[in-house]
């Protein structure tokens, strides 16, 4: 204890001798880096740092950790922005946030070369190309990339051989066997400029060539030739009508949607949404650390597009906008159109904490709690039946946090019983932790919150709170003997309805999982030589009977399974 205040004096003594200059200032322990910020002020930011303890756990345990306090005095804020950034990635301090993916996404490139391919690049300009994307998830780019092949026929091969005769992939209707001779160089070319017009979304620009082309084919008998263009006309008129129900009156943009506790991007390519993801990071997300996690999102490989739209300010806008402009010239403007938003309100369930915290204590009578469980069943007709509990905690779902359960006591449908079991297991925990859940939410009606108050009552816990979610008419039944109609309310629907879908949700994925796993079993064990060790090495690698009838002898051999029984099994599931 002695020993933590003299450290704590110290640091006081430190932050006292701060200049007031813009720069980086750095807290450290003797092995550790523990925190790195700037400031345009050192002296007024670091005692901004000491008043937050009181209030702020995370400024405690930084102060708690650090044993000496340096900073780094610079010409310019801007000097300190791109200093504290490039500190962070080098000494990784324990409490600054930092993206948690170590690539960035996938991008489609139609190369430059005399015959172009498409290829997948994850790092903007490592390929010499014209590039597309990014696209989330990662495996909408390989799916794009194959009906690139497909529609277009752009090359397979890397790099594109001379040969005589063409390849599987040409009679697969893959590609267009430049390399045989099989197409002109000047039909090729269109066919690559057509693919980049359907990449991005300019599918207007192409279409009539394309219909000059069939008209040209036919005349000429080429009938073949006709009907690949026509399949490209179809694959563009498709792109079209999508693009027109979207609308979107910009270009390209990335779009930064900042809650409370995350930050969300949807990417605009070709007046079009391509999809959205959650930017993943370690640590909590602190207000100053917004502008950091952009930046190191394009430090990553990313493809910087013309305009950057963020749904609010954030601290170190100016200074983002000024190390982007190195690259290229960008606009970062504050405000979302009504067509992102709309795309945002259906697509995003983080919710607004000051508004759903002010109506659940008007609704309820007590305090939003920090963490709510929800709790599902699953069945198919009594067998393979399944609970779940999934953990809703400041503001979004906590994966990590899920628990899943196999009803070991019940025979047959009854989700009552099942319900109380799993409330059982799960709820006896509660007494072993330290701040247990203050609410639960089960999935049903009045009869599962009964079940939920026996289980509570014979496991003696005071101090929680059990409600129910009704299915379509939206209803929660509290403990005390209310009836809410979401309805009315609409920040606690999106709130109790994201938590009861996704406890329905994870249910479901393990009752299917055990019944495919069940599936596998009974196949495996009508193949000579396949055991109960053989059959948990096969499952736990492949998944599904498919995923094995692909694998190779030579996969099968390395996973410890004898080369005759690997033979067996190819044979049988051939």
């Amino acid at each position: 204890m002695m020993k933590d205040v003299v450290l704590y004096k110290n640091l006081l003594e430190q932050i006292s001798k701060a200049p007031q200059q813009p720069g980086v200032y750095i807290f450290k322990s003797k092995k550790n880096y523990i925190y790195i910020g700037k400031a345009k002020n050192l002296k007024n930011r670091l005692k901004g740092h000491l008043q937050a303890t009181k209030l702020d756990p995370k400024e405690r345990k930084i102060f708690e950790e650090s044993s000496q306090l340096e900073w780094i005095i610079t010409s310019s804020d801007y000097e300190a922005f791109v200093l504290e950034n490039e500190l962070i990635k080098q000494y990784k301090p324990k409490y600054n946030v930092r993206l948690k993916s170590g690539s960035s996404y996938p991008m489609l490139v139609i190369t430059n070369d005399e015959y172009p391919t498409v290829k997948i690049s994850r790092k903007f300009g490592e390929i010499d190309g014209e590039y597309f994307g990014p696209f989330i998830p990662a495996k909408t780019a390989r799916a794009m990339k194959e009906l690139i092949h497909k529609i277009f026929k752009l090359r397979t091969c890397d790099p594109m051989p001379k040969r005589d005769l063409v390849c599987f992939d040409y009679h697969l209707g893959l590609c267009s066997a430049p390399c045989a001779n099989k197409i002109s160089k000047k039909d090729y070319q269109f066919d690559a400029k057509s693919a980049k017009a359907f990449l991005s979304g300019n599918a207007k620009k192409i279409i009539y060539q394309l219909y000059d082309k069939i008209e040209e084919y036919t005349q000429k008998l080429m009938f073949e030739k006709a009907s690949i263009v026509r399949d490209q006309i179809i694959a563009l008129e498709n792109l079209i009508k999508k693009q027109e129900v979207v609308g979107l009156p910009i270009e390209e943009a990335d779009v930064f949607y900042i809650t409370q506790t995350s930050i969300y991007l949807i990417i605009v390519r070709g007046f079009r949404i391509l999809g959205k993801d959650e930017i993943k990071i370690d640590g909590t997300l602190n207000e100053n650390d917004i502008s950091l996690v952009i930046m190191n999102y394009y430090q990553k490989g990313n493809y910087i597009p013309k305009q950057i739209l963020l749904n609010r300010e954030i601290p170190e806008t100016l200074n983002l906008q000024k190390w982007l402009s190195k690259f290229k010239d960008i606009k970062i403007e504050i405000g979302l159109i009504k067509e992102i938003e709309n795309f945002i309100k259906r697509n995003i369930s983080d919710i607004d904490l000051s508004t759903i915290s002010k109506e659940f204590k008007s609704v309820f009578g007590f305090d939003l709690p920090s963490k709510i469980e929800g709790f599902d069943i699953s069945t198919l007709q009594g067998d393979f039946t399944v609970g779940s509990c999934v953990v809703w905690e400041n503001g979004k779902m906590n994966k990590k946090e899920y628990r899943r359960f196999k009803v070991k006591t019940v025979k047959g449908v009854d989700d009552y019983a099942s319900m109380r079991e799993v409330l059982y297991r799960r709820l006896k925990k509660y007494l072993e932790i330290d701040n247990p859940p203050e609410l639960i939410l089960i999935d049903g009606g009045k009869g599962q919150l009964k079940q939920g108050l026996i289980v509570k009552d014979a496991l003696g816990i005071k101090n929680l709170r059990i409600f129910s979610l009704a299915k379509k008419e939206e209803i929660i039944y509290t403990d005390d003997n209310k009836e809410v109609n979401l309805y009315n309310y609409q920040p606690l629907l999106k709130l109790f309805t994201t938590i009861r879908d996704e406890a329905h949700r994870f249910a479901v994925l393990y009752n299917r999982k055990l019944r495919e796993k069940e599936g596998l079993k009974s196949v495996l064990d009508n193949i000579k030589g396949i055991g109960k060790k053989r059959k948990e090495i096969l499952y736990r690698t492949y998944k599904t009977i498919d995923n094995i009838s692909k694998a190779s002898e030579e996969e099968l051999i390395k996973l410890g399974i004898p080369r005759k029984v690997a033979q067996e099994i190819k044979h049988y599931l051939s």
